[in-house]
């Protein structure tokens, strides 16, 4: 017995069913697309919030279609990726079932993401209420140097891969330049959002392009 398989059977089986579910669950580049895509819809909306002036109709349709599109990407964008991987991507990477997420957590995930986004746009709208006042500045930037640090050290935890721990020093790094650029908050979200969705879809469709040009024999 080898000295890494000595360590592997020392290792907590709950560790390692972790750690292998992680690397199913990110080798297709799958989940980047998604949240990719998630970043960019925010970001086009933050940027309609940016257009329209306070109060107007337009605003007002960016606002709500925050509330609402966030916790509707949130699980429709897990319904596609279990869906493709398994019309399309089966013979590459097998089938791997989740532990199955109970009404009661299902709801609980939907109230977060809910309060998530409205949230967002409370800040949004007491930031540009504030505008006028002499600690404007200084209080946007805050908000967008947090947002991009939380951000970029929740992706290089929670994703634990080099390309992870890029983009999230991507995201907080293009926060906390954003937070010194005197840009408003809608146009420093819409930038941030942007900045970093994109990156998501790129990195995404990459992994995914190379996953799919591997021969089938070659998938595990």
């Amino acid at each position: 017995m080898t000295h890494s398989s000595s360590l592997l059977h020392q290792e907590d089986p709950n560790a390692i069913a972790k750690r292998l579910m992680q690397k199913a669950h990110t080798r297709d580049g799958l989940p980047e697309i998604a949240v990719g895509i998630t970043f960019l819809v925010l970001a086009g909306l933050c940027w309609l919030q940016e257009i329209f002036k306070h109060g107007t109709n337009g605003y007002q349709a960016a606002s709500l279609g925050m509330v609402l599109l966030f916790p509707a990407l949130a699980f429709g964008t897990q319904w596609a990726i279990k869906h493709v991987r398994r019309r399309f991507l089966i013979k590459k990477v097998g089938y791997v079932e989740a532990k199955p997420v109970n009404r009661k957590q299902r709801g609980i995930v939907f109230v977060i993401a809910a309060a998530v986004a409205a949230a967002v746009t409370i800040a949004t709208y007491i930031f540009i209420r504030g505008s006028h006042s002499s600690t404007a500045f200084s209080a946007t930037g805050w908000l967008l140097a947090g947002t991009g640090i939380i951000g970029g050290a929740g992706a290089a935890f929670l994703g634990r891969l080099p390309r992870y721990v890029v983009g999230g020093v991507i995201m907080a790094a293009t926060g906390i330049y954003l937070a010194f650029s005197g840009v408003s908050l809608n146009a420093g979200f819409a930038i941030l959002y942007g900045l970093i969705g994109l990156l998501s879809l790129i990195s995404g469709c990459v992994v995914l392009l190379l996953l799919v040009r591997q021969p089938a024999q070659e998938g595990e």
